[in-house]
């Protein structure tokens, strides 16, 4: 059987760490999880010695040359990939529209929206390799517009939305060449980022675990035909509005 090739970015720890442990344990599965810096992502590198499947690789979610040499690496190991899952993300500022910084702005729209750009841009020739061709992004109920939340998610709101842009336009301009790409709300997710932002809504922490928000994810991915891709999927398979 022909091994399905994963690339998680955003993988040291939460979300992406859980979509790795979980992919590693599958058969016939190889994956490469992106860190920013691989001397730190302490959980991850012992994942990885526990299975020679696993593959932990540095991957700033706003180097082009950083992506270029994940490309590199994985078309060099695995000959092609089938799944991209972009989850790298910052949620660092909850200023209302009236006082939120250029500043806080820019840096939200380099890391969540221009992040996934470089990054699928990088892997499109390996994608193209193998015939699964999924690109998956991890969005957010922020960016709905039809239904706007009222908490001032102001900064990563406006990179989510344009997250979503730039993934409707992958479905549009790829799916005659087989893609399929979606974003994907995670769940409100108690990580280290999650939990800073809990308090935002009126919460402790959030109430969904990492490993319930990946397992989730994972069964949209698993289960995506070219009929889910442009739409906004929740990990729990049901769908947003935009």
């Amino acid at each position: 059987m022909t091994s399905q090739v994963y690339l998680i970015s955003g993988a040291a720890r939460g979300i992406g760490y859980e979509l790795s442990r979980i992919l590693a344990e599958r058969p016939n599965t190889t994956v490469f999880a992106g860190v920013r810096d691989v001397s730190k992502a302490t959980a991850l590198n012992k994942l990885a010695t526990q299975h020679d499947n696993l593959h932990v690789i540095k991957l700033d979610s706003h180097s082009v040359a950083d992506a270029k040499e994940a490309a590199q690496y994985i078309d060099k190991v695995a000959g092609g990939l089938d799944v991209v899952i972009a989850n790298a993300g910052v949620n660092l500022n909850w200023d209302p529209v009236a006082t939120v910084s250029p500043e806080s702005l820019e840096e939200h729209f380099r890391v969540n929206t221009i992040g996934p750009l470089i990054l699928f841009q990088a892997v499109y020739p390996v994608l193209l390799k193998h015939k699964t061709r999924k690109v998956v992004t991890v969005s957010s109920l922020v960016a709905l517009l039809g239904n706007m939340l009222a908490e001032p998610e102001t900064s990563y709101g406006v990179s989510k939305v344009a997250l979503n842009f730039v993934t409707k336009r992958i479905h549009v301009e790829h799916s005659a060449e087989g893609f399929i790409a979606f974003p994907i709300h995670p769940g409100l997710v108690g990580t280290e980022m999650g939990n800073a932002a809990a308090p935002v809504f009126g919460m402790s922490e959030f109430p969904t675990s990492p490993v319930d928000s990946a397992t989730g994810i994972l069964a949209v991915v698993d289960k995506a035909t070219p009929e889910y891709s442009g739409r906004f999927w929740n990990y729990d398979g049901t769908e947003n509005s935009w």
